[in-house]
């Protein structure tokens, strides 16, 4: 879920940018985004800041720096439904494609309160206008698997059972040679479904699904 960014994103709040130079702390907010060739504070960063904030919390952002492709960004939530932390995404302007993104804290009937970076500057909770169709979208990282409701997990486990049934009928069928090289297959089959079961283990703590 996106609490664990919205907390890191709360105390962050009080980063300005600098008069005179970058802040290195907003700089860093690209880096995290993954746009590392970004050097300066001048640069648009709220949708860097909402990447960096998702990226320490172990959850993957859009990689992008256009606030609009986080409309791409997990599943749509309706806004009388929006919860801290779910992600907001608003027009800017009367641009076709400039917005603005930000995390969510609380909404009335006339607008909307986020916790985002580059709001007048700095990280800060700042209310904006819904009226006028301000507001283009609310999304949120779909609720997680546990590790053994994964159908790569499951699948993994079938064949270990598998294997081991195989290895198991092996002892008591074969004789000999066909005894070795059937235990051996059987042995295979178990190391691979082992491995794949490892390497889903290690991508759903890394925050996949």
């Amino acid at each position: 879920m996106t609490n664990k960014a919205y907390n890191l994103a709360v105390g962050e709040i009080g980063t300005v940018e600098w008069a005179d130079g970058s802040n290195p702390k907003v700089v860093q907010y690209f880096k995290d985004a993954g746009h590392a060739e970004v050097k300066d504070d001048e640069t648009a960063w709220c949708a860097a800041f909402v990447g960096a904030m998702l990226k320490r919390a172990g959850l993957s952002g859009t990689g992008k720096l256009n606030a609009r492709s986080y409309l791409d960004w997990g599943v749509p939530v309706e806004l009388d439904d929006a919860r801290e932390g779910d992600i907001v995404i608003l027009k800017r302007g009367n641009s076709s494609w400039q917005g603005h993104v930000g995390f969510f804290v609380r909404a009335d009937d006339k607008s909307v309160t986020l916790l985002g970076g580059n709001q007048s500057n700095a990280v800060n909770r700042k209310s904006f206008s819904i009226s006028g169709a301000q507001l283009l979208g609310i999304r949120r990282l779909p609720e997680r698997k546990s590790p053994a409701q994964s159908s790569t997990m499951q699948a993994s486990a079938v064949q270990i059972a598998s294997g081991a049934g195989a290895g198991v009928a092996a002892v008591g069928a074969l004789d000999g040679t066909a005894q070795i090289i059937a235990l051996a297959l059987a042995g295979v089959v178990i190391l691979a479904a082992l491995w794949i079961m490892r390497e889903r283990l290690k991508k759903w703590a890394g925050g996949d699904r």
